[in-house]
């Protein structure tokens, strides 16, 4: 099954970046909630780290898709037309 990997990624160190302390938790749930309400053929996954703290909130459409980096909830819209796009090839 296609996948929408989410990082969750919550450092300790309030100094360093991470997706989690950006909001990656509710553009989590909205990505979740826009997946089932379209009923798409993804699952969402929330992962711990995907790799680029400093550019995060990242999103990866696995396997074999786009990464995402920087998202605010406003680019959800924008995200679920490529995830849309994504789970139909």
């Amino acid at each position: 099954m296609k996948k929408v990997i989410v990082c969750v990624n919550y450092r300790a160190n309030p100094n360093q970046p991470s997706c989690a302390a950006r909001g990656s938790e509710e553009i989590a749930q909205c990505i979740e909630a826009e997946v089932t309400k379209r009923n798409l053929a993804v699952c969402v996954v929330r992962f711990n780290c995907l790799g680029q703290c400093a550019h995060g909130p990242n999103v990866r459409l696995a396997p074999d898709g786009q990464f995402f980096n920087g998202l605010t909830k406003q680019d959800i819209p924008a995200l679920m037309v490529e995830i849309e796009q994504f789970s139909h090839y």
